[in-house]
């Protein structure tokens, strides 16, 4: 074997040493779990479209996201399991908007916990008159079988805005 067929062998072992390698290292990054960035805003995102699910009242999408141990502490005192509120959700009137703002997302391994502020309209006024309302809440959720689950909503300061 002559030089020139020696270093043309050599050009096309590194060559494919550079694809195995490129393949390798692409591979392994698509298969990482996702990043905390992308963590926090799935779990943050999941937690704003349950409450969007709340006023679509569409109850696959909230019977999969709240856990069956679910606890819900309204400003109020009142406390809804799961089945208490998922029923409260089909009798009412429902809600013409829930939205989110401030959230902060703390993960723990598989628990996240979130904080945030949620403004709710009404589509018809309660008792009092009011149809809009401001809480500050948190929220835990479990991840389970590859789903983030919301096993408590707690109250923590309401205010209406009529």
């Amino acid at each position: 074997m002559n030089c020139v067929m020696a270093c043309e062998m050599l050009k096309r072992h590194s060559i494919l040493r550079l694809i195995v390698l490129f393949l390798f290292f692409t591979s392994n990054v698509a298969a990482q779990p996702p990043t905390d960035a992308a963590l926090i805003k799935l779990i943050d995102e999941t937690n704003r479209k349950i409450d969007k699910a709340v006023v679509s009242k569409d109850l696959d999408f909230l019977n999969k996201h709240y856990g069956d141990d679910f606890v819900f502490t309204h400003g109020t005192g009142l406390i809804d399991s799961k089945k208490s509120w998922l029923e409260s959700i089909k009798k009412n009137k429902g809600y013409a908007s829930r939205e989110h703002d401030s959230t902060v997302v703390e993960l723990h391994d598989d628990i996240a916990i979130i904080s945030g502020k949620l403004t709710v309209g009404r589509l018809e006024p309660a008792k009092d008159g009011t149809t809009k309302y401001s809480l500050r809440y948190v929220r835990v959720f479990v991840l389970r079988k590859k789903t983030w689950q919301m096993i408590s909503h707690r109250t923590t300061s309401e205010w209406h805005h009529d």
